[in-house]
């Protein structure tokens, strides 16, 4: 039987939006949580001034937030609007269609989340049992209480998690696919398809074609399609043909 991993990133890839959207700062006066304006102008400009990835100024200004207005909160608090998270069409059936297709097939098919976001809110997120394991980024608790980020898994890192991914035994493919929507992907993409595997970049509409091309300068996307998952559709078929390959 041959084995195939699907690894992919979270925010934008399986999700509507490119960054997580936390409703926790709903408690700050953030309309949205991490998609209010006022707080992605606050991120930008920590970006700009820090020369740092997105992901590492968004938890700066998330915790600035939260130590301003003096709330505490735990990892259940955190949790709140997980079950609000706007997916990307089709992805309501997209795991079991997939995976029928796949045990049809006669191919062990593996889905693993390799994101920049938390890894609790992505292990309670309405998909996660179809989740052989989460990589993703981790909280510092003191007290039962949030205090900062524990282990931040940045663009680079994410190589790092891959090797492990293969290395494994439960969990080693004879073939590696990656799927992601941005920049940060750049890493896992270049690994993924340096290796032997396959690569998809997913999109919202045309406007997030430039991101593509920064991320395929070096020609390292096998696919380009729609994140729209749903059968017929030229995403599920660009899946399925790079499981066959």
């Amino acid at each position: 039987m041959k084995k195939v991993n699907i690894v992919y990133d979270f925010d934008g890839t399986l999700t509507q939006v490119s960054l997580p959207r936390y409703l926790i700062l709903e408690k700050c006066n953030y309309e949205m949580g991490t998609s209010n304006e006022k707080f992605l102008n606050e991120l930008n400009s920590i970006k700009e001034e820090k020369s740092c990835e997105a992901m590492e100024a968004f938890y700066e200004e998330f915790f600035r937030i939260i130590n301003n207005n003096n709330l505490e909160i735990t990892i259940n608090d955190f949790l709140y609007g997980v079950d609000q998270i706007p997916y990307n069409r089709g992805l309501e059936n997209y795991f079991l269609n997939i995976n029928n297709w796949a045990k049809q097939n006669d191919i062990e098919l593996k889905h693993f989340i390799l994101t920049s976001g938390i890894k609790d809110f992505v292990e309670n997120c309405k998909y996660a049992k179809f989740f052989q394991e989460v990589f993703g980024c981790t909280f510092k608790v003191e007290n039962n209480k949030i205090v900062g980020i524990d282990y931040y898994l940045g663009t680079k890192e994410k190589i790092n998690k891959l090797e492990l991914l293969q290395k494994k035994s439960d969990t080693r493919s004879d073939k590696t696919i990656y799927v992601g929507d941005g920049l940060t992907d750049y890493y896992a993409m270049k690994y993924i398809h340096n290796n032997g595997g396959k690569t998809i970049f997913v999109h919202q509409n045309e406007n997030d074609l430039d991101i593509y091309k920064e991320v395929n300068k070096e020609n390292i996307v096998d696919y380009c399609e729609i994140a729209d998952y749903n059968e017929n559709t030229d995403l599920f078929r660009a899946i399925m043909n790079a499981i066959k390959s």
